[in-house]
């Protein structure tokens, strides 16, 4: 999808004819809407996650309107969002005509296979480059394809000329939440609202703002204005639910993703998958194994799920005392993705707790193996610290920092490691390097802790430390 109507005064347009051809489609009857209307719906079906619909109205707009370029464009990118990536090409080829919309489209492609300068070539071949429609079509390219740096560049040519204009306001919106400036974000966003007060997708990128700031009371109050605006609005009863989930609300949590599920945002299958591991990253492991294994079993299940699924289900089933069970997991999820890495670091930690440490480093070494990169030493520190393998933390992010020096948190993971290992010297080093070091006063209190051997204040301080910089997770 190209998510040009994403978030644009179109979007109640756009529902509106989404209603009148569901009714026409009803009723078996004929409805004539020109191709460019008909391209546009694809993509707002698309945005809605409404696949099935989307490639419906495209190959009816096709029917009649046989090789357009923009049906045929929306359908290029169906096949790009569905992972059909030779699909996409094959209709590109198809493709006589030279516009933006092309240009844009085949950009996209390029930039998949880390063509970047190819792209670029492509972008810059666009006649008009100050036209808002090009503006919107290249950033959201960009956007959705991790380089929000570069949309930035092409909004910066709209500013002067279209800094009021709903479309321009929104992608600005959208690329300054992609760069995780989420209070210039929420700024554009308070002004569309103020624009449109009724528009869902508005509200919803608002709500997605106070989310990602864990403002998660603010991020429920945006998505009940989402739903008032559109009670069909899948997304904000999810962002609903992971809020409610995070303030510890895990029934009003649940209600939400059901009507998620209702509206095929998701299936059931996930909202057991979210549960189970949230349940079980809080330690109730039976509660988590339970809702692991309705995910496993479930009919929606998808196969590139479950090795994950099984890992951290045995990781459950070990907790509770079941080993030979979990490691059957393990392997269950080795026999289904063979490079699979999450098996790998959950087995070796079920190894290093049940004092196997070489079966374990050998578990962590194969994760390697598949994946050498900071983002694996780091689990391996994490999952280190948890278990009070120290020295196999130190190893670890030692690793991570020699690697990705501004690796986040990691200046936080190695001060409180080293706390935990009273040496003073690489302690105060990495104290100085955090984002909020400890101050003088917390340090004196810190010298007192380590002189009394107090082991159990020790720690407490070391989880919130430790726990610093990570992410909420949804």
């Amino acid at each position: 999808m190209s998510k040009k109507n994403l978030l644009s005064g179109r979007d109640k347009e756009l529902q509106e004819m989404a209603e009148q051809y569901e009714a026409a489609k009803a009723e078996n009857r004929t409805i004539y809407l020109d191709a460019d209307d008909l391209a546009d719906l694809a993509d707002w079906y698309a945005v809605h996650h409404k696949y099935a619909m989307a490639t419906e109205v495209v190959e009816y707009g096709l029917g009649i309107h046989p090789d357009n370029t923009a049906l045929l464009v929306e359908q290029a990118y169906l096949f790009l969002d569905t992972q059909h990536k030779e699909q996409a090409k094959d209709i590109l080829e198809r493709i006589a005509e030279e516009s933006s919309e092309v240009k844009v489209l085949k950009a996209n492609l390029l930039l998949g296979e880390g063509k970047e300068e190819e792209a670029e070539a492509i972008l810059d071949s666009i006649d008009d480059k100050d036209d808002l429609a090009n503006i919107v079509d290249v950033s959201y390219m960009y956007i959705d394809m991790g380089f929000p740096e570069k949309a930035l560049t092409w909004l910066t040519r709209g500013l002067e000329k279209y800094a009021k204009e709903e479309a321009y306001l929104a992608v600005t919106g959208d690329c300054y939440y992609a760069q995780g400036l989420f209070e210039k974000a929420t700024f554009f966003f308070n002004k569309l609202i103020d624009k449109n007060p009724y528009s869902a997708p508005y509200w919803f990128g608002l709500a997605r703002c106070y989310f990602d700031q864990q403002m998660f009371d603010k991020a429920i109050e945006a998505c009940d204005y989402a739903t008032v605006a559109d009670d069909e609005f899948a997304d904000a009863y999810l962002m609903k639910g992971h809020s409610f989930f995070q303030l510890g609300n895990e029934e009003s949590a649940m209600e939400n993703y059901l009507q998620a599920e209702k509206f095929h945002l998701v299936s059931h299958g996930f909202i057991n998958t979210f549960i189970g591991l949230n349940k079980a990253s809080k330690g109730e492991w039976k509660e988590g194994y339970d809702y692991l294994e309705k995910a496993i079993t479930a009919e929606d299940s998808h196969d590139f799920a479950l090795p994950s699924l099984y890992a951290n289900a045995a990781l459950c089933l070990h907790k509770m005392g079941k080993k030979r069970k979990a490691h059957q997991y393990c392997k269950k999820a080795y026999d289904l993705a063979p490079e699979e890495i999450d098996p790998y670091l959950i087995e070796g930690r079920i190894y290093m707790e049940e004092g196997e440490y070489e079966k374990g480093v050998k578990r962590w070494a194969k994760a390697l193996e598949y994946a050498p990169y900071a983002d694996t030493w780091h689990e391996i520190g994490m999952c280190s610290m948890e278990i009070g393998q120290l020295s196999y933390a130190k190893l670890a992010f030692e690793h991570v920092k020699e690697m990705e020096p501004d690796f986040e948190g990691i200046n936080e993971r190695l001060t409180s490691l080293y706390m935990l290992l009273k040496d003073k010297e690489n302690f105060m080093k990495y104290n100085q390097l955090c984002e909020h070091p400890f101050r003088l006063e917390e340090l004196d209190r810190l010298q007192q802790i380590l002189q009394e051997d107090n082991q159990e204040e020790l720690a407490l301080v070391m989880l919130s430390l430790i726990h610093i910089s990570e992410p909420t997770r949804p």
